[in-house]
């Protein structure tokens, strides 16, 4: 009692009440402080990170299904195509890999390497001796040699 009327304990009572209103609200989101936490255990909840810096080159899709709704809440309907109706992917019904392939600028499925930098040249052409090829096709023509005016 003593000390309340020095007007000490009022004040440490308010700062008491602020740390507990900042406790009740984390123990709410059922997460520990940022400084309680091991620098490897945070996982940032959403990544807002540009699509060149994910691994698939695009933005997340949002939206997580559980798999309660994906067992029991089936889509309404019956497509005779599909191996079974919780199977959203099945005989890759649904996917779009060719179009997310294209889209980045390195491929992640090998297959998809073949044929991708067909319009860029290994080698820059050296315009130095265009004079020789005008020579070759000039004789080959003269000559009547008609298989190597192809090439």
């Amino acid at each position: 009692m003593q000390e309340a009327q020095n007007g000490k304990e009022p004040e440490e009572e308010e700062e008491l009440e602020e740390l507990e209103g900042v406790n009740e609200a984390l123990i709410r989101k059922h997460q520990l402080p940022l400084s309680a936490q091991s620098a490897f255990s945070y996982v940032p909840p959403r990544r807002k990170d540009p699509p060149e810096l994910s691994y698939f080159y695009q933005e997340r899709k949002a939206g997580i299904v559980a798999l309660y709704d994906c067992v029991f809440k089936r889509p309404i309907g019956y497509d005779a195509k599909l191996h079974r109706c919780d199977r959203e992917h099945a005989k890759s019904r649904g996917l779009h890999i060719n179009d997310e392939e294209k889209k980045r600028p390195i491929a992640v499925l090998s297959s998809s390497e073949y044929g991708r930098h067909i319009n860029k040249p290994v080698e820059q052409l050296i315009r130095d001796y265009v004079r020789i090829n005008h020579v070759k096709t000039e004789f080959y023509r003269k000559n009547g040699i008609a298989c190597l005016i192809e090439k």
